[in-house]
């Protein structure tokens, strides 16, 4: 059955993995930290801290805002809501879900626990975004985009599975089960985009928490069912509509989640990366907003489509304003980058209006690159009948070197530079350190 031989194949893994698949982990480990300091002070942090207390004091650290000691369900949603709270996390195209935001709160928090090793935890975190990659390829349909439904949040849980039944030293058969159990706690659709609500920002935390209560229940004795993904009342059918054969794990050294996971450059949703990419080209030109009569965005399907990125009017929320096409190539235009005071208060009238005059066109072009490239282009029709056009770059993520300054930035004033610059020595180096040790400078 699938859960077994996913569960065989993860424990294959293991042995296999590398020094460089432990630095990816790493760099994949900064970037969430980074997207923790940089959004720190964001409502919806202080609303997952507040849960988070309620359930009074424990043995995991809340290392994403105070670093207080609660359990370990509470602390790892509370962190895996700063994780996520400025949409500035890595994605995973493939399988359309932000896998840093569940699988690295995961991997800590257990490690933390279980006094697991640098090179445990690291392990533990590719094993988490393989689990993710592995089960939404399995599900992943036209139609489960169509229902509404949010990857993020139904694949997620498995991430978790993954990552903590590593760490807790799971077998085979406890750990099939622990994804049995996690099937049946995916949920989450994607009505926020639409009504501009914050739950967007605990779903990733939901899924998170319930992997961990996943993997705690089998290690207790508790049973999942092994037809939970391709099951005749299985993932696959009940959240994608399709009852034909369900493909089997393939999980390969050479080609894993981690390494095929991008990281963003600005904290918006992956889908506007590109765009944004070919507005900031165009600012550099010192094109005149206040010039431009109309814009029009070329992207594939899966960005024009996807709910909240074809929106140029309802931009009263943060996240209409983080999931906007239109929003995000205004403020490119106008600040040369995406800057998060853009998301806060009333909207800028002049960002407003430049969304208001673009539109989003699918260009088929970048649905056949897609998902091993996210492309777009961005063209401008100004008042005097001249055109400007720019095409995202052949690479519009971070590379590593980046997501090491991108955590300086953000985790500098809330660390100091000397414990950045601590933090990302110990990444970098797995054998040298343990879960207890990194989360001490976190906190």
């Amino acid at each position: 059955m699938y859960l077994d031989d996913l569960a065989g194949q993860l424990e294959a893994l293991v042995p296999q993995l590398s020094d460089s698949h432990l630095e990816r982990a790493g760099i994949c480990v900064l970037d969430a930290l980074a997207c923790v300091y940089g959004g720190r002070r964001m409502p919806w942090v202080a609303q997952a801290r507040a849960v988070a207390d309620v359930g009074g004091a424990g043995g995991s650290s809340v290392w994403a805002s105070g670093g207080t000691r609660r359990g370990l369900v509470d602390a790892v949603f509370a962190n895996s809501v700063g994780c996520h709270s400025l949409l500035y996390e890595d994605t995973h195209a493939e399988s359309r879900v932000h896998p840093g935001t569940v699988v690295v709160p995961a991997a800590l928090g257990v490690g933390e626990l279980v006094d697991a090793s640098g090179a445990d935890v690291l392990r533990a975190v590719v094993l988490g975004y393989e689990a993710i990659a592995q089960v939404a390829t399995s599900t992943m349909t036209a139609e489960f985009v169509a229902r509404g439904w949010r990857a993020s949040s139904v694949f997620g849980p498995f991430g978790a599975v993954a990552a903590a039944a590593y760490l807790y030293g799971l077998d085979r058969s406890k750990t099939a089960h622990a994804i049995g159990i996690a099937a049946s706690f995916s949920s989450g659709v994607c009505a926020w985009a639409q009504d501009g609500t914050t739950e967007v920002y605990f779903q990733p935390a939901a899924a998170a928490r319930d992997g961990i209560v996943a993997v705690l229940l089998a290690r207790a004795g508790a049973s999942g069912a092994a037809g939970a993904v391709d099951g005749p009342f299985g993932l696959r059918r009940a959240f994608a509509g399709a009852a034909d054969r369900v493909l089997g794990p393939a999980i390969a050294a050479d080609r894993l989640a981690i390494e095929r996971s991008f990281f963003k450059s600005h904290p918006s949703c992956a889908f506007t990366q590109a765009a944004i990419d070919a507005a900031v080209q165009l600012h550099i030109r010192c094109i005149e907003p206040a010039t431009v009569i109309g814009v029009t965005v070329y992207t594939s399907s899966a960005a024009a489509t996807y709910p909240g990125c074809d929106n140029p009017d309802s931009l009263d929320t943060s996240i209409s304003r983080q999931m906007s096409l239109q929003f995000a190539v205004a403020a490119a235009l106008v600040d040369g980058r995406l800057e998060p005071r853009r998301y806060e208060g009333t909207i800028d009238s002049r960002l407003a209006a430049l969304a208001a005059r673009t539109r989003v066109v699918v260009d088929p072009g970048y649905d056949r690159t897609y998902p091993s490239r996210l492309d777009a282009r961005v063209e401008l029709l100004q008042i005097d009948g001249g055109r400007a056009w720019a095409v995202s770059a052949d690479r519009v993520d971070l590379a590593p070197a980046s997501v090491l300054d991108k955590f300086r930035m953000h985790a500098g004033a809330e660390l100091g530079d000397d414990v950045s610059e601590k933090v990302i020595r110990l990444l970098g180096r797995s054998s040298e350190w343990t879960a207890r040790d990194l989360i001490g400078y976190l906190t």
